[in-house]
């Protein structure tokens, strides 16, 4: 009996501390507003820059190498990331990549706290080289954060993805403050 009611005393309180910091806001699903940095684009002209990953997708669910979509300067010469921000900051549990030629070569993200600057990893995989010749939305899900983000970094593995690797648009989703 004694230890039933400590049980269910701990039980309680562990419950009560999970819901406390437990985030309240307003759903909110939302795509990239600015970029923030980049480590090339295929043109300064228009098409082919990193603006391209601004807002809804335009490209998608088209496949090829299309305008519209970011794509690095050179197809597999190096490493490439863009860093993406997001307003308002929100709390984030999904995001979707919207990937338009040549899927599989991002194999890291990143997600930056608002208040703090401080980056978190919160995917990490090789990249993928066995996907179809066709667009894509690689979504990844993960724990809600109890932290507001402003921005999103993805890291591509260029040389491990055969081709030019076109990015339309990146989308979050979780809650912002009301």
């Amino acid at each position: 009996m004694k230890k039933t009611i400590l049980l269910l005393f701990i039980s309680s309180i562990i419950l009560k501390c999970s819901t406390v910091e437990e985030f309240k806001g307003v759903k909110i699903r939302q795509y990239a507003s600015s970029v923030i940095n980049f480590s090339s684009h295929y043109t300064s002209l228009p098409g082919y820059t990193a603006y391209e990953t601004l807002g809804e997708e335009d490209v998608y669910p088209d496949y090829g190498d299309l305008q519209k979509s970011w794509s690095p300067l050179t197809a597999d010469d190096h490493r490439e990331f863009i860093v993406l921000g997001f307003e308002p900051h929100q709390t984030i549990h999904t995001i979707e990549i919207f990937e338009t030629y040549n899927p599989g070569a991002v194999d890291t993200v990143y997600i930056r706290n608002a208040d703090t600057g401080k980056w978190q990893r919160i995917y990490s995989k090789p990249a993928r080289t066995d996907l179809p010749k066709a667009s894509r939305i690689f979504t990844i899900y993960m724990r809600e954060t109890n932290y507001l983000v402003d921005a999103v970094r993805l890291a591509l593995n260029s040389p491990a993805v055969e081709g030019w690797n076109e990015i339309d648009a990146v989308a979050i989703s979780g809650q912002r403050a009301e």
